[in-house]
């Protein structure tokens, strides 16, 4: 294996190449022109890089759970904020004091030329998948719909397609294509699949465009 292809390894692959290092240099480090001393050390940094691979996938797991419930609160806030705002305008509230409590006009139609975000994805690196999106309309044109603030992705990992975002977690708000997923090493193997839709600057959203599936490359 060439030396510069190192740091191209995945976390999982650098760890096994350590010990597989170790493994064969245990018996004899002279036949490498080393030393046991070498060997210990190696030893030791193997293992700290494995705990801190350990602790940074356990991390992860707890970043998606923490996005779910705060998506989760969210919906509920979202829900709260626009029964107020319906059933204030249903009973006939004037226009001046709707204003007052600064919430974003319901129902906005979507521009025009916006209809749904198509999404494409490229798997040919280790454990990243590279998303572009553009507009459904117009597949050659990399530019956002007006009006569009950008592109909402949200993930479910493994299992089958979602049905609808509430299996999925809110990955990120992209303004500008292509956008960078990166899964730890337990990932591998796994299905990824992602919807997207638009969100506008007025807070409106689309509807969702196809959703997209694919593996993560181990």
């Amino acid at each position: 294996m060439p030396a510069d292809s190192i740091n191209s390894l995945s976390d999982s692959a650098l760890i096994d190449v350590a010990v597989q290092v170790i493994a064969a240099m245990t018996p004899d480090p002279t036949v490498y022109f080393s030393t046991a001393a070498v060997v210990t050390a190696l030893t030791a940094t193997k293992n700290e890089f494995s705990t801190d691979v350990a602790a940074h996938v356990a991390a992860q797991a707890a970043a998606k759970a923490a996005t779910a419930t705060k998506q989760s609160s969210r919906d509920a806030l979202e829900a709260a904020i626009r029964s107020i705002r319906n059933i204030a305008k249903a009973g006939g509230t004037k226009e001046a004091a709707m204003a007052d409590l600064g919430i974003p006009s319901g129902g906005s139609a979507v521009p025009t030329n916006a209809t749904v975000p198509a999404g494409a994805v490229n798997t040919s690196e280790r454990l990243r998948h590279t998303l572009s999106w553009t507009d459904a309309a117009a597949l050659d044109n990399k530019k956002k719909p007006r009006g569009t603030m950008g592109c909402e992705i949200w993930l479910k990992l493994g299992g089958t397609p979602p049905v609808d975002e509430h299996e999925c977690i809110f990955l990120t708000l992209d303004a500008y294509t292509p956008y960078l997923a990166e899964y730890a090493g337990a990932d591998a193997g796994k299905m990824a699949h992602y919807m997207l839709r638009w969100r506008m600057r007025d807070g409106s959203v689309s509807a969702w465009g196809e959703t997209i599936s694919a593996t993560i490359t181990g």
